[in-house]
């Protein structure tokens, strides 16, 4: 039972996406240890910076997609992650304090969820089993409502993604669906539907999209690739800046200068 690959724009067995509940989960390790490929151009400040942009455009993006539920962000450091993710849950207009002071909270704010990564579950692929764990729990507040749990993996550092790209995965009619890198090894997105969602192991890493594969043959499912260009580029490297639209890489070159000023 192979992998059938679906490039952007190709026909789908299906035009509807399974129903169920679909709760995202994002890990996200911390601010200082990632993006070490970078470093010959980034201190680590910028890196940290970067981190933090990214992760906030892929959370702010599953939460804007139609039918994504909530977020739930596994994280070794979750001081950082709440100052990451401030602007997607606080409200920092100008209005928008209560007269107490305090400041109000965005209607994004009760779909996010941050956990702490246990320590003696290191590694990202245990992050997503702690991730999948909370969001089959009933104690997600609002989570259990009758549906059958489906559930999208995404990594925190795609800055192209869009919500055309979650809603293309979540189209799939397939029990599991990956969203390959550019170079067609890795799994940047994963989407399991509920056949899936509760027994697959998960396999991220070099070579995670032939193992993710081999995982859905393991439990006689269907596995559908997709090739989208939201979907297919991280950011690593220099070449995967390389990569991205201007659009994309003027965005994050606000935040980032030493990137934006690659391509002066």
């Amino acid at each position: 039972m192979g992998d059938l690959v679906v490039p952007d724009g190709g026909a789908r067995p299906d035009g509807h996406a399974r129903r169920g509940r679909v709760v995202a989960v994002v890990p996200l390790r911390d601010g200082s240890s990632g993006k070490s490929r970078l470093a010959h151009v980034l201190d680590p400040a910028a890196r940290s910076r970067l981190i933090a942009v990214l992760a906030r455009h892929v959370v702010r993006t599953l939460l804007a997609s139609d039918g994504v539920e909530r977020v739930v962000v596994v994280t070794s450091d979750p001081r950082f992650t709440w100052r990451a993710l401030r602007d997607v849950v606080v409200d920092e207009s100008a209005d928008a304090a209560e007269a107490d002071g305090l400041p109000l909270l965005t209607d994004e704010a009760d779909r996010l969820r941050i956990v702490l990564q246990p320590a003696d579950r290191p590694g990202l692929d245990a992050a997503v089993d702690v991730g999948r764990e909370i969001a089959a729990s009933d104690t997600v507040e609002g989570a259990v409502d009758g549906r059958p749990l489906r559930l999208l993996v995404a990594h925190a550092d795609l800055p192209a993604l869009t919500t055309a790209d979650v809603a293309a995965l979540l189209a799939e009619d397939a029990p599991v669906v990956v969203a390959t890198d550019r170079l067609g090894a890795g799994t940047n997105l994963l989407a399991l539907d509920p056949r899936a969602s509760a027994s697959f192991r998960f396999r991220f890493g070099p070579g995670s999209r032939a193992a993710h594969v081999a995982e859905a043959e393991r439990l006689g499912l269907r596995a559908v690739v997709v090739q989208r260009p939201g979907t297919a580029v991280d950011l690593d490297t220099v070449d995967d800046w390389g990569e991205l639209p201007t659009e994309v890489r003027d965005a994050v070159g606000l935040h980032v200068p030493a990137l934006r000023d690659r391509d002066a």
